[in-house]
C-alpha cells in the first residue's frame, strides 16, 4: 500500500500539510460567503493577535501581521508539502530545512497579499468639511438670511451630491446660481454664497 511505502517523517508531513490544507480550503470558503472570522461571537478576527500595552501585533514587521491562523495554516500548508515533497530526494534534516524555507515564503506572500487588501477597504463616509472652497450650484432655493433650508449640489470626494444649504445673504439665492461653500453647519448642512 502507498502509506505503508512512506517513512514516518512523509507520513507526519502529509498529515499535517493535508490537514493545514483542507483548513485553509475551509478558510476561503468561509471568506468567500462573507464569515471570515469577524460574523463569529462578535470577535474580530483582525484584533486577535494584538499586544494590550501597545495596541500593535506581537507578530507586526513594518505594518506585516506574519502569526495569525491564515499565516500559521499557510506555513504548516506549504511547508509540510515541500519537505513531504523533497523527503523523497534527500534526508529529513534537509527537507525539514527547505519545508520551513516555503512555509515562511508562504506566510510572508500571505501577509503581504492581507496588507494590500486591507488597503483598498474604505469607509466611504462623506466628510463635509471637506466641501468648504468647493463650487457648486444652487438645486433648490436657499431662503436669505439663515430663515429657511435649500440645497446645492456640488462634486466632493469624487461624488456628485446634493446638500442641504443655508445663507447669510441678504437675498434668496434662486435655482441655477453659482455657490461657493463657506462653512460647515452641522454635519449634513453647508453655509453658502453667491459667486
Amino acid at each position: 500500500m502507498w502509506w505503508n511505502s512512506l517513512n514516518s517523517f512523509q507520513q507526519i508531513m502529509f498529515v499535517m500539510a493535508v490537514t493545514a490544507s483542507a483548513v485553509m480550503v475551509i478558510f476561503i470558503v468561509l471568506m468567500l460567503i462573507g464569515m471570515d472570522g469577524s460574523d463569529f461571537d462578535g470577535i474580530d478576527a483582525s484584533d486577535m493577535d494584538v499586544d494590550i500595552i501597545n495596541d500593535e501585533p506581537f507578530s507586526s514587521i513594518g505594518g506585516l501581521r506574519l502569526l495569525t491562523v491564515r499565516g500559521i495554516l499557510a506555513f504548516i500548508s506549504i511547508g509540510g508539502w515541500a519537505a513531504f515533497l523533497f523527503a523523497n530526494f534527500m534526508s529529513s534534516l534537509w527537507a525539514s530545512l527547505i519545508g520551513i524555507v516555503f512555509g515562511a515564503i508562504a506566510a510572508y506572500l500571505l501577509a503581504l497579499a492581507f496588507r494590500a487588501a486591507y488597503r483598498l477597504e474604505s469607509t466611504g463616509n462623506l466628510d463635509y468639511s471637506n466641501a468648504i472652497g468647493k463650487k457648486g450650484t444652487v438645486y433648490i432655493r436657499i431662503p436669505k438670511a439663515k430663515s429657511g433650508k435649500g440645497k446645492v449640489t456640488l462634486t466632493m470626494q469624487e461624488r456628485f451630491i446634493e446638500v442641504d444649504a443655508i445663507t447669510e445673504e441678504n437675498q434668496d439665492l434662486m435655482p441655477k446660481t453659482e455657490i461657493e461653500v463657506v462653512a460647515v453647519v452641522d454635519t449634513t448642512t453647508l453655509i453658502v454664497k453667491s459667486k
